[in-house]
């Protein structure tokens, strides 16, 4: 007695309408004396009952009659594999000519009734069985390649999003270190420019000075008004060369500790009288900021000029608004935010905002309009400050400018032992 256990019958459903076949076919498939594969045969003339039984996988293989009670047989097997029934389904037909059909709705093989024999039934079906696991080998296999093929998809766009927002930073931090640079090199011969000028503007001073001594304090009318409008040019001279001085920052500062949302606080009446009854002012400052160390003239310099700038650029608009605001930068660095929402900024006119003389204003209510220097001081002021100045903006949609000021800690040691050298 052989120790091997005997394979397992192979298991066949016959879903024809005829009895009569059904024992023909089962008498073909009995017991062999030579051995041979065994089958198990069974029948079911119930349509629902054999696609409820395709659908679980309950036999090995399918054979499925051409014609069942008026029914189409290849109906039967196009509803199989459309419900996803990967079992070996072979068509039994009363005639050749539907091999072509049989394949196109899903069978594996077919045989013609009455036409074969043992032999090639077992040949058949064996196919079929071969086939069908092939086709679910192959079904898998493209699923697994999709898979794949998904999966890397998903990795390179991944990887070209990576490569994307790389090169997107490194052009920003280009194009800020060109800016920064621009800068600097503007400030050196800004500085220049302003001393030389203040020198000029010395002697100028000093000559009105004298004259005025001269005329007395009873003038000739005819002398006393020029010499009025030229000492008042000479003021705004000398308040342009301070902005100047200010972009370049060599301007004498006078750091102290202070809150921002103190200075804010204190000075939010004339911000709201520069501003004007049809601009709203937003203050949204945070009390536990820790202080700053900066020089609070300039600082409220800087507030005012932001304010006039909203004014100017909102003014006219539905609903114009001007927001201060204060928040934890982040790094040791406390940010002071200002925005409004007037028309916003061209990426030219955002280039080149901080410079010293670019302005797009035209006329002036006052002295001084679209001089380009408001926001150059702001720009010197955050520097000078140990800070940063950028800008954000798009055309409709404002303008913000953030200054990024250090916090107070080792720059208060800093500051007393150079007032103590």
């Amino acid at each position: 007695m052989s120790g091997h256990a005997e394979p397992a019958p192979i298991r066949l459903l016959m879903i024809d309408d005829s009895d009569a076949a059904f024992l023909t076919l089962r008498a073909m498939l009995g017991p062999r004396r030579d051995g041979g594969a065994r089958y198990a045969v069974t029948h079911t003339s119930d349509l629902a009952a054999g696609r409820a039984d395709m659908r679980a996988g309950g036999h090995d293989c399918y054979l499925i009659d051409y014609r069942l009670r008026g029914e189409s047989g290849l109906d039967l097997v196009r509803d199989a594999r459309a419900a996803g029934v990967t079992w070996p389904i072979v068509m039994l037909t009363a005639s050749n000519g539907v091999e072509r059909e049989a394949a196109e709705a899903g069978a594996n093989d077919f045989l013609v009734k009455g036409e074969f024999d043992r032999a090639l039934l077992e040949r058949t079906v064996r196919y079929a069985i071969n086939n069908a696991e092939g086709v679910r080998r192959l079904a898998e296999l493209n699923a697994s390649l999709e898979a794949t093929v998904a999966e890397r998809t998903a990795q390179y766009a991944e990887a070209n999003r990576q490569l994307l927002d790389q090169i997107h930073a490194r052009e920003q931090a280009e194009a800020a270190l060109v800016q920064a640079e621009r800068l600097q090199a503007l400030g050196r011969m800004t500085g220049s420019v302003a001393h030389d000028f203040n020198n000029v503007l010395t002697a100028l001073f000093g000559s009105l000075e004298v004259l005025g001594r001269r005329l007395g304090d009873r003038p000739d009318p005819r002398l006393a008004g020029p010499l009025a409008t030229a000492t008042e040019a000479a003021r705004l001279g000398e308040r342009m060369v301070e902005g100047l001085l200010a972009f370049a920052r060599r301007r004498p500062l006078a750091p102290r500790l202070l809150r921002l949302q103190a200075v804010i606080g204190e000075l939010e009446p004339l911000l709201r009288l520069t501003l004007g009854a049809a601009i709203a002012l937003r203050i949204d400052t945070d009390p536990h900021l820790p202080p700053v160390l900066v020089d609070r003239e300039q600082l409220e310099r800087v507030l005012l000029n932001l304010a006039s700038n909203a004014r100017d650029a909102a003014a006219g608009r539905p609903g114009a608004r001007f927001a201060l605001s204060t928040r934890d930068g982040g790094d040791g660095m406390v940010e002071l935010s200002a925005a409004d929402n007037g028309p916003g900024m061209d990426p030219h006119t955002l280039e080149h905002a901080f410079e010293p003389f670019f302005t797009t204003k035209t006329g002036g209510q006052g002295a001084g309009q679209g001089t380009g220097l408001g926001l150059a001081q702001v720009y010197g002021f955050a520097v000078q400050s140990g800070g940063q100045a950028a800008i954000d903006s798009r055309p409709g949609e404002g303008v913000r400018v953030r200054l990024s000021i250090p916090v107070a800690g080792e720059r208060v040691a800093d500051h007393q032992a150079l007032g103590a050298a």
